[in-house]
């Protein structure tokens, strides 16, 4: 029997939600972190936990490319996870009144939930990732959409340079993604959360590939520590990254809504 396994990130006290022995939660920073979580950790073996605040939730991720070894992985959030319920017509209507009137933003393939008791049981299951995944290479959120390419919302929200930087590490380190790389960035959607379920040999070889273009980016961005927000650039700059990883590779993608438990109480670290 195939093992399946997807990995909750934790920074704040909480739980996972689902009960689905499928997810295991993890905390990521623990390196740094002053505040002892009742679950796994990303301190223990190879690890790059004394790095969360550059890579945010990766250093988990790659906690488990290194100590673990599953069939089937998938990495997700405290307050978010993958669902295949789809709103219904009424919601969708609602949703866009609240939008044109200015009173909700319009949020692409998010439910924002208020009573995890009541949406709990939305979250995919086993056995619903198993049957995807038999059809699919990949499942991911549903790619955000902006008004304007991807490189023009990285430089409005972040450094500009790090754009750059990063086309020339693929450049030297991986030239035949290069057409991808550009065609992402003058696009005007991405996959974003930093959020996956695939196959253990796809996310080796998406591991591989990810922290060798990281690990240099952080050799030479210009860094401010100072900056609790903008330090975070290698974690910003997966995300591109996944989209331009998943289409130079022509993988068969299952995109899915995300439940976003925005009311959840947990105590901040």
């Amino acid at each position: 029997m195939n093992d399946y396994k997807v990995y909750v990130a934790f920074h704040q006290k909480g739980e996972t939600i689902s009960k689905d022995n499928v997810y295991t939660s993890l905390q990521v920073g623990k390196a740094i972190s002053h505040v002892e979580l009742d679950m796994l950790n990303d301190f223990e073996g190879d690890s790059i936990s004394h790095k969360n605040e550059i890579y945010s939730e990766l250093t988990g991720w790659y906690w488990i490319w290194k100590n673990r070894k599953h069939d089937y992985i998938g990495t997700s959030h405290y307050r978010r996870y993958f669902t295949q319920y789809e709103p219904s017509f009424f919601r969708k209507i609602h949703k866009t009144i609240l939008f044109l009137v200015g009173i909700q933003k319009k949020r692409h393939g998010l439910i924002y939930i208020k009573d995890p008791n009541i949406w709990k049981h939305k979250i995919i299951s086993k056995q619903e990732i198993q049957g995807l995944l038999k059809e699919n290479d990949i499942i991911l959120p549903q790619k955000k959409k902006f008004k304007y390419t991807v490189y023009e919302q990285y430089k409005r929200r972040h450094n500009e340079k790090d754009i750059l930087l990063t086309r020339k590490i693929i450049e030297e380190q991986f030239p035949d993604y290069i057409t991808a790389f550009d065609s992402t960035f003058n696009d005007k959607e991405m996959y974003s959360f930093n959020m996956f379920i695939m196959p253990w040999d796809l996310f080796n070889s998406y591991m591989k590939w990810l922290f060798t273009i990281l690990f240099e980016l952080e050799k030479r961005a210009e860094i401010d520590l100072s900056d609790r927000y903008q330090k975070r650039v290698c974690a910003f700059m997966a995300e591109r990254l996944q989209t331009i990883w998943i289409k130079h590779n022509t993988l068969k993608v299952k995109e899915l809504t995300i439940l976003y438990f925005k009311k959840l109480k947990t105590t901040h670290l």
